[in-house]
C-alpha cells in the first residue's frame, strides 16, 4: 500500500501534463483528462508497489553478517532495475522518468550508460540509495554501518570516476572533430492551429521565412521538426505543390533538407496507410526516408482496436486528434548524406534505448530526434523529453541534433553535454555546429551491455516468485501453529474439540 501511494505521488508529479493534453487536444474535457491521468498514474504506481511488496520480507530483520548486509540490498536494487526495464517494455512501454534518467543533465554521473545503458545504470544508483537508506532504517552495529557506507562510497566513486574519464575523453575528441553547419527550423506552431485550415496559409508563410533564414551561410543540412508540414503530403494538392516548390528551390541552391511530414501509402492489400515520415531530400532528389515505427498508443493509433470494438467509440477516437490513425513504418533505416550515415528517431521513439542502439549498429555517425512538443504546452514535459535525447547520445556516444516544433531544440555532445538549448515557443532558425567524430566505435552498451537490464528483469520475476513462495509458506506454517494451539486442551479441562 505504501509503495503504491509513493508510486502515485511520483507518477502524478511526473506526468501531470497529460491532463492538459487529453482535455485540451483529446476532446475529453477536464474530467476526462483527469480520469486518463489517474488511470495512467495508477498503472505506473503498480511498479513501486510490487517492489515494496516483494522487498518487504528483506526488511523484517536487521542483518549483521557481512554477506547478509549486501545480499538483501543487492536483491532490492536488482528488483528496481528489473521493474524499470519492464515498465519500458510492457504495453508498448512508457517509462517517462526512469530512475537513472534523473541524472541526465549531469554528464559526470551518467557516463557508465555507454557500458550498461540507462536501465543498467539504475542498478548501482538503486544499490547506493538502498545502502544509505538502510543505515538509518536498521539500528545495526557500527561494523555493519561502516561496511554499507564504504560500499556506497566506492560505488559512487567508481561511477563518478568513469564519468569524468569518459566526459573528458569525448570532449577532447569533439574539440578536434570536423564540424558541419546544421540549421534547425523551430516554427512554434500551436497544436490547436496546426491542422486547422484557417491557419494553414499563415503557417506556410512562416515556413517560407524560416527556410529563407536557414539557407543563409550555406548549411550542410536543414532539419524540419516532426510532421512540420501541416497537411498530408500527396493528398492536399495545393499544399503538396507548395512543398515541392520549396524543396526544388532549396535543392537547386545545393541545400539538403530532412523534412518532417505526414504522408501515406498503400499496403499489399490496397489499404490506405497514414505515415509519420522524415524524408531526406537533396540536389539529386530523394536520398532516403524513415517512417516512424514505434507509435504513441492512443495518440497515433488505438492498440487492439480490431480485437476490442469499444476502442473505436467516439470517446476513444477523440484521443487521436485531427490527423487520424497512423501506421508503423519499417525500420530502422540508415540515411546517408555526403557519405555520412545517420539515424533518425521521431518523438516518442527517443524514450527507448533500442532505438538509438539499432541506428548505431547500422553505422550512424550522428543521431537526430525530430519532435512536436507543442502538445505539452508550458509544462515540465519538454524538459523531461529532452533528457531522453541526452541519454541516447551518451549510450551510443554519438552527437545528437534535436529539432522540436516549439522547442526544446538542441545539440548534444557525445559526452552528454547540452551544447545548445533553445527557448520554448520562439520562432527561429537555429544554426548548430555538428561535430562528426573521426572514428565512431560501437560502445559496450551497443555491442552487448544492454543485456544487463533484461537479465535484471528476468531475475526480478524469479525473486518475486521465490519471496512470495516463502511468504505464503510461512503464512501456512503460522496458520497451522495457530490451529494446533487452539486445539490443544487446557490443563484440568477435557478436550472438547
Amino acid at each position: 500500500l505504501f509503495g503504491w501511494i509513493y508510486g502515485l505521488a511520483l507518477s502524478f508529479g511526473s506526468v501531470r501534463w497529460l491532463m492538459g493534453v487529453m482535455s485540451g487536444y483529446g476532446g475529453l474535457g477536464d474530467f476526462g483528462g483527469l480520469a486518463v491521468l489517474l488511470l495512467l498514474t495508477a498503472y505506473l504506481a503498480l511498479f513501486p508497489a510490487i517492489w515494496a511488496l516483494v522487498c518487504a520480507p528483506l526488511t523484517t530483520k536487521a542483518p549483521t553478517m557481512n554477506a547478509k548486509i549486501i545480499v538483501p540490498a543487492l536483491m532490492a536494487a536488482i528488483m528496481w532495475t528489473g521493474l524499470d526495464f519492464w515498465k519500458n517494455l510492457l504495453l508498448t512501454g512508457f517509462n517517462w522518468t526512469p530512475l537513472a534518467g534523473g541524472l541526465a543533465e549531469i554528464p559526470l554521473l551518467i557516463g557508465p550508460a555507454d557500458l550498461i545503458g540507462i536501465y543498467g545504470l539504475t542498478l548501482p544508483i538503486a544499490l547506493i540509495s538502498i545502502l544509505l537508506a538502510s543505515i538509518f532504517t536498521f539500528r545495526e552495529n557500527p561494523k555493519a554501518t561502516l561496511i554499507k557506507l564504504t560500499l556506497a562510497i566506492l560505488l559512487l566513486a567508481a561511477q563518478v570516476g568513469y564519468g569524468v574519464f569518459s566526459y573528458n575523453k569525448y570532449e577532447s575528441e569533439v574539440n578536434i572533430a570536423q564540424t558541419y553547419q546544421v540549421n534547425v527550423l523551430q516554427p512554434s506552431v500551436p497544436q490547436d492551429q496546426k491542422w486547422d485550415p484557417i491557419f494553414r496559409r499563415d503557417i506556410l508563410s512562416r515556413f517560407d521565412q524560416l527556410i529563407g533564414e536557414a539557407k543563409k551561410g550555406d548549411p550542410w543540412l536543414i532539419i524540419w521538426p516532426e510532421t512540420a508540414a501541416p497537411f498530408i503530403y500527396g493528398l492536399d494538392q495545393v499544399e503538396t505543390h507548395w512543398l515541392d516548390s520549396v524543396i526544388a528551390e532549396a535543392n537547386s541552391a545545393g541545400h539538403t533538407m530532412l523534412v518532417g511530414l505526414a504522408t501515406f501509402d498503400y499496403d499489399s492489400e490496397g489499404n490506405f496507410r497514414l505515415l509519420n515520415r522524415s524524408w531526406l531530400l537533396g540536389p539529386k532528389g530523394s536520398l532516403g526516408r524513415y517512417d516512424k515505427t514505434h507509435l504513441v498508443p492512443f495518440g497515433e493509433y488505438i492498440p487492439l482496436a480490431d480485437i476490442l470494438p469499444f476502442l473505436k467509440w467516439p470517446f476513444m477516437q477523440g484521443l487521436l486528434g485531427a490527423v487520424g490513425t497512423y501506421s508503423p513504418g519499417h525500420g530502422p533505416t540508415k540515411l546517408v548524406h555526403d557519405n555520412i550515415p545517420f539515424g533518425v528517431m521521431i518523438c516518442f521513439e527517443s524514450l527507448f534505448p533500442y532505438q538509438g542502439r539499432d541506428r548505431a549498429l547500422l553505422g550512424a555517425r550522428f543521431l537526430t530526434v525530430t519532435t512536436n512538443d507543442a502538445w505539452f504546452g508550458l509544462s515540465d514535459a519538454p524538459d523531461q523529453h529532452l533528457t531522453h535525447s541526452v541519454i541516447r547520445a551518451v549510450e551510443t556516444r554519438l552527437p545528437l541534433v534535436r529539432a522540436a516544433n516549439n522547442g526544446i531544440s538542441a545539440l548534444i555532445s557525445p559526452s552528454g553535454r547540452i551544447v545548445t538549448k533553445s527557448p520554448q515557443n520562439q520562432i527561429k532558425t537555429y544554426s548548430l555546429a555538428l561535430p562528426i567524430l573521426p572514428e565512431s566505435k560501437l560502445t559496450l552498451f551497443v555491442r552487448g551491455g544492454y543485456y544487463l537490464a533484461p537479465i535484471c528483469g528476468i531475475l526480478t520475476i524469479a525473486l518475486a516468485l521465490v519471496e512470495w513462495a516463502k511468504y505464503f509458506r510461512q503464512n501456512r506454517l503460522q496458520a497451522a501453529k495457530n490451529i494446533k494451539k487452539r486445539l490443544k486442551p487446557k490443563k484440568g479441562r477435557p478436550n472438547q474439540s
